[in-house]
């Protein structure tokens, strides 16, 4: 594994452009202005209005002499009555869905967090005895680090590693006085108060963080925590529901309203009206956000579990308080249906679009925790007109993915790969081909390379992309995926890149299922004579050899053993390569990658055997 910053293994096509850590997109590159025209002109006018809105008062609001911190704690209720159970016995249930791996990685990155050591996304920063909230590597790393920092992510490790016992008391010892420290020294309205401590994102993560642990401390019949810690969790409740992300719309959303919904059920006793805000929040989601096939429409299966832990804790959290909503229910129940139809036991997720491991709940245990909280998977059809495009075709004790949806939601570009008519492939359980990975949210090399046509396996004409990119996040004029034909045993589609700037061509590509396995054409057409290039990106554990000079077949391995022959007609220069893949926030690793070119007009057929073994030989 490859955790340097040696970039090499990347094209060099792929320079970084506007920010280098994903905080801003500035206007500095001419040639992201075309990409920031069309990011614009897809947003809706709520978005539009709300990062103006947001703007103001991260300009205005420190300059005011007006003492915001102050109003806010003003409106905290002098006597103020908290209620645990509902919390606790919802984070029983979360708890006893993970693995007991899991569980243990839980209490050893816990433990480490108490110790002064803290590592997300593959950085760590060692803060000793007590955090200092403007570390000068905070401005080095990704905005990210910080804001899992700032919603105090190691207390859900500690919450979900185990049941609270008098032996944590040490632990705790530490933990509580770090939401004191943190509560004195970051006041609402502080020069830059909206990108650092009260980023809106993280003051929900927070409250759900805080919360959990205020319930956990009290598992075992212990003390409360102290009434600060109970002032606190109040004070961002108030922020947030003044600051809900409508602007930002998506998995942000989500995560206020069921931050909204958590500290109205803990704060039952006091008329707030946070749970109703929050329960319209998600059910308006559930009419806007989600797919007919019960996917998120942000189509990455790593926000899908994000999205979805969030409906089945509403709904836990609403059915144990007597205020049960069908809509959550429904919603969570196709989801959970979706999650079960895209993952592959003992795999996971596929890495479709943003998405890495180790970030969210495993599958399996996200599906777990829905059954805990009595929600029923309802049965969905992946290839429904409607849904996210995930077209599954089996042949030959395999399962071959084709993504023929559109790349995502047109106005919410963030987590959009180019990935149009992907490939992925599992083979008698194994991973053979895998999507790239996301190594971080920057606006470098590494992020432009994961979101590029050529990290998929997919076709590229020349080096053009279907859809421009650029930044951390933006996007240009889109294209979207026409299915021409489907079925059980294959389907057929493509895309056009039609733009003034750049080439036009069309990619039409067809994969049907064979009696040994799988058979891939692939057609580009374009009015400029050029090569184009099928790209296929194995595994990491996938061992790839050429089985012989031609280079027109090559022999997959899986653990020392024969798995599959991918063949090739049509094209005239075949390659293999090494290309990077990112698990894990932070982490490279290398892997092998087949590169096949063609001039436009002249097909390239790719045929796919699986090697039949005997049960023996297993």
């Amino acid at each position: 594994m490859n955790d340097s910053s040696d970039d090499r293994s990347i094209p060099r096509a792929f320079e970084p452009s506007g920010s280098s850590d994903g905080r801003s997109e500035p206007l500095t590159t001419p040639s992201d202005w075309p990409l920031f025209y069309h990011t614009a002109r897809n947003m809706t006018l709520a978005q539009l209005t709300g990062i103006v809105e947001r703007r103001l008062r991260h300009a205005v609001v420190p300059r005011l002499p007006i003492d915001f911190d102050s109003r806010y704690e003003r409106l905290i209720p002098a006597e103020l009555v908290a209620r645990t159970g509902p919390v606790q016995r919802n984070l029983t249930r979360i708890r006893r869905s993970l693995s007991d791996a899991k569980r243990d990685h839980s209490r050893n990155l816990a433990s480490e967090a108490a110790a002064g050591e803290f590592t997300f996304i593959g950085r760590t920063i060692s803060f000793g005895d007590e955090i200092d909230w403007d570390h000068e590597k905070l401005d080095e790393f990704p905005l990210l680090w910080r804001l899992k920092l700032q919603s105090f992510e190691h207390l859900e490790w500690l919450v979900l590693g185990d049941e609270r016992s008098s032996s944590d008391d040490s632990i705790r010892s530490t933990f509580e006085p770090q939401i004191l420290s943190w509560a004195s020294e970051n006041p609402i309205g502080e020069r830059q108060y909206l990108r650092r401590s009260w980023i809106p994102h993280s003051v929900s993560l927070r409250i759900l963080n805080w919360s959990r642990y205020a319930a956990w401390c009290e598992e075992d019949g212990s003390d409360s925590v102290s009434e600060s810690v109970y002032e606190a969790i109040y004070k961002n409740a108030l922020f947030l529901e003044n600051h809900v992300e409508y602007e930002i719309d998506g998995n942000h959303l989500i995560e206020n309203a069921i931050a909204l919904i958590m500290a109205g059920v803990l704060f039952d006793h006091h008329d707030t009206g946070w749970t109703e805000k929050g329960v319209d929040i998600l059910e308006q989601a559930a009419e806007t956000q989600f797919l007919a096939d019960g996917g998120h429409f942000e189509r990455s299966p790593m926000y899908h579990i994000m999205v979805l832990r969030r409906y089945i804790t509403a709904h836990d959290l609403l059915t144990e308080t007597g205020r049960p909503s069908e809509t959550i229910r429904e919603t969570a129940e196709r989801a959970l249906g979706f999650l079960a139809e895209v993952s592959e036991p003992g795999v996971g997720i596929p890495l479709l679009n943003d998405a890495v491991r180790g970030e969210q709940l495993e599958a399996g245990s996200c599906l777990a925790y829905g059954a805990s909280c009595s929600l029923d998977r309802e049965a969905v059809q992946l290839d429904h007109p409607g849904g996210s495009g995930y077209q599954m075709i089996s042949s030959a004790g395999g399962t071959m993915l084709i993504d023929v949806g559109d790349v995502g939601p047109a106005h919410l570009p963030a987590h959009s790969h180019n990935d149009h008519l992907s490939l992925l492939l599992w083979i008698d359980g194994t991973q053979v081909l895998a999507d790239t990975g996301v190594y971080d949210y920057g606006g470098n090399e590494r992020r432009q390379y994961s979101r590029s046509v050529r990290s998929h396996n997919t076709v590229q004409y020349a080096d053009a992309e279907p859809i421009p990119i650029g930044g951390s996040y933006l996007m240009g004029r889109r294209t979207a995926v026409d299915v021409l034909k489907r079925g059980a045993n294959g389907v057929e589609a493509k895309y056009s890149r039609n733009t003034t700037l750049g080439p036009r061509y069309e990619h039409r590509r067809e994969v049907v299922a064979t009696g040994s396995g799988w058979k891939v054409a692939d057609s580009v057409q374009s009015d400029e004579a050029d090569e184009y290039t099928v790209r296929y990106h194995f595994h990491p554990s996938i061992d790839v050899r050429e089985a012989n000079a031609l280079g027109q077949e090559f022999v997959v391995h899986a653990d020392g053993s024969e798995l599959a022959r991918f063949g090739f007609t049509g094209g005239s220069d075949h390659r293999l390569v090494r290309t990077p893949y990112f698990e894990r926030f932070g982490r490279e690793q290398d892997r092998p990658s087949i590169e096949v070119t063609s001039d436009s007009g002249t097909d390239i057929c790719t045929r796919v055997d699986v090697v039949q073994r005997d049960d023996t030989d297993a």
